[in-house]
């Protein structure tokens, strides 16, 4: 124990607090994403291997001593969007970003007008808000429009007549960065079969990333938003707002699942988006 304490010096702790940060930005990439779900079947496969050196399963010990072999080649494969869009965007987001500064109160009441008057018209439309988690994979296939955010652009862009008002908009940064981009939909299997497939995708994204996503029905005619896979409706005007003010400014960086999310999980929609 002495001579360790005697190794342990200032660079020992520079080391530490650099592979911990290292290691938390990792985490904040991948939370909410495909990827986390892989690594947790790594990790699972990575025991296995560890049981497999204690009991005499040589067949399942040969198996597993390839796979280890080869986990270098399999991570890249597995992660290589994901690896492509980081290295890509290194530098272009701060360690530490303020989401109150980005989301004024100017932005929050332009989105939440928007979404009250596309359903009132019944125009169905998806707005997803990026937090930690960088969208760029939905914004290269989309059409970039770096515009500001007011209420007046977000109608056009949706209006029947536009010729992306399929798809949805991207925000960034608290500007408009791309539109008609198009969503993964979600592959969940518990969930109310009369979803469209504008929920479908809200949903989807709301998954892989961490992000906040508008969705306003065109059947219905009604808003909601959609927040780590969960759907949580709006009623009006104010409440919309509300709710935006809290995930993207008191607690920009985690989402946490309440109880009204929980009991509103699967409520019902119609069939059309």
């Amino acid at each position: 124990m002495s001579e360790i304490l005697q190794q342990f010096g200032v660079w020992s702790i520079f080391d530490i607090v650099f592979i911990t940060i290292a290691i938390y930005h990792l985490l904040l990439l991948i939370r909410g994403t495909r990827a986390a779900q892989m690594l947790t079947g790594i990790f699972f496969v990575a025991i296995i291997f560890q049981a497999t050196s204690f009991v005499p399963l040589n067949t399942v010990n040969w198996v597993m001593n390839k796979f280890y072999s080869s986990i270098v080649i399999i991570l890249i494969i597995l992660f290589q969007d994901d690896i492509r869009n980081a290295l890509s965007r290194i530098g272009k987001k701060p360690l530490i970003q303020t989401s109150d500064a980005i989301f004024s109160t100017y932005i929050l009441d332009e989105l939440a007008k928007a979404a009250s008057s596309l359903a009132n018209k019944k125009i169905g439309a998806l707005v997803v808000i990026e937090r930690n988690i960088i969208l760029s994979r939905y914004i290269d296939i989309g059409v970039t429009v770096d515009a500001r955010i007011t209420k007046e652009i977000i109608m056009s862009i949706f209006h029947t007549t536009s010729p992306i008002h399929d798809g949805a908009i991207i925000i960034q940064e608290g500007r408009i960065s791309a539109a008609g981009c198009f969503l993964p939909l979600t592959r969940s299997e518990n969930l109310n079969v009369d979803l469209g497939t504008r929920h479908r995708a809200a949903i989807g994204v709301s998954q892989e990333t961490d992000a906040i996503v508008i969705l306003v029905s065109e059947a219905k005619g009604t808003f909601s938003l959609v927040v780590d896979g969960q759907i949580i409706p709006a009623n009006d005007v104010a409440t919309l707002r509300k709710t935006l003010q809290k995930y993207l400014v008191d607690q920009p960086l985690q989402v946490k699942k309440s109880k009204e999310v929980q009991k509103i999980k699967l409520i019902p929609f119609n069939r059309n988006p």
